[in-house]
């Protein structure tokens, strides 16, 4: 049973990571990794996301998340980041250079542009994979395990007082143009993401009700929208929840210091299965600190 269930989720997996499609809970926080417009935003600034779904299985999906963000100088700003994506034995990881342009459109609009360049590797660690004995070798499994392919992605994030929208890709090379075996990458069509949200305050109580939805846009697999929101005490505690269209909750909360640390922490969870062996649960890990 669980064999199988690896294999199933492997092959999702596999379909369904059309260029970058992660699938973050506290994504609000972490747009640098769809949508290069974001660098500099926030100002200059270091973060860690640790991701895991099916809490409590060997080899389910796992995803580190880092970046570094500087400061818009003559209204340019660079970043660097790192995603890393694993699943039972199949290992994906994206570097890349993020700029990120500021136009002050009116004293109230800012647009935002952004680009992003590297590159993403993709590991197959076959040996990993348990035969049984007098099989031979399994065509299915190709014979090569490594892969490298350039990233190229642009986006952009317009803001108007407290209401923004952006929209981006983050690689619209397709990487099938870049291997010597289709079959190990496949034809992955660019994604879309798109993120609009909002901040209305709550005079009573000296706080901001943050209202947010995404949507990542892949091609000739499906949409996935996420509904959500959160309450801004005092700019020091955050907490909320949200509702993605993959049937799954999710209850977030963070943690702002006096020290410019932000500390967060997601859950998500998803209604009773007839697989037990199959714990339909996650969590995620935030860090942030701001110099």
């Amino acid at each position: 049973m669980r064999s199988l269930f690896f294999l199933k989720v492997l092959l999702v997996f596999s379909l369904t990571n059309a260029q970058v499609n992660e699938n973050m809970l506290l994504e609000r926080f972490n747009m640098n990794a769809f949508n290069p417009a974001f660098t500099g935003v926030d100002g200059r600034g270091i973060s860690f996301t640790n991701r895991n779904t099916n809490s409590g299985v060997a080899g389910a999906p796992k995803l580190n998340y880092f970046y570094y963000n500087g400061n818009h100088k003559n209204n340019l700003a660079f970043g660097f980041s790192v995603i890393d994506n694993k699943v039972f034995v199949d290992q994906r990881t994206m570097y890349t250079l993020d700029a990120s342009y500021k136009i002050q459109v009116s004293g109230e609009q800012t647009l935002y542009l952004g680009v992003k360049g590297g590159v993403h590797t993709k590991f197959t660690d076959v040996d990993a994979i348990q035969r049984l004995p007098g099989t031979g070798d399994n065509p299915a499994i190709p014979e090569i395990t490594r892969e490298t392919y350039p990233v190229v992605g642009f986006g952009f994030l317009y803001k108007i007082k407290t209401i923004y929208f952006s929209a981006s890709v983050p690689n619209f090379l397709n990487p099938k143009n870049y291997t010597d075996d289709i079959s190990f990458i496949g034809s992955q069509k660019p994604a879309t993401y798109l993120l609009a949200g909002a901040k209305f305050p709550i005079d009573a109580f000296d706080s901001t009700l943050n209202p947010y939805i995404s949507q990542k846009i892949i091609p000739g697999i499906g949409n996935t929208v996420h509904f959500g929101g959160t309450i801004d005490y005092k700019g020091v505690i955050e907490f909320g929840g949200g509702y993605k269209s993959t049937r799954y909750f999710n209850l977030v909360a963070l943690l702002r210091t006096k020290i410019g640390l932000t500390l967060g922490y997601g859950y998500d969870f998803r209604g009773e299965s007839n697989d037990v062996e199959v714990q339909k649960t996650g969590t995620e890990l935030f860090l942030k600190y701001n110099f």
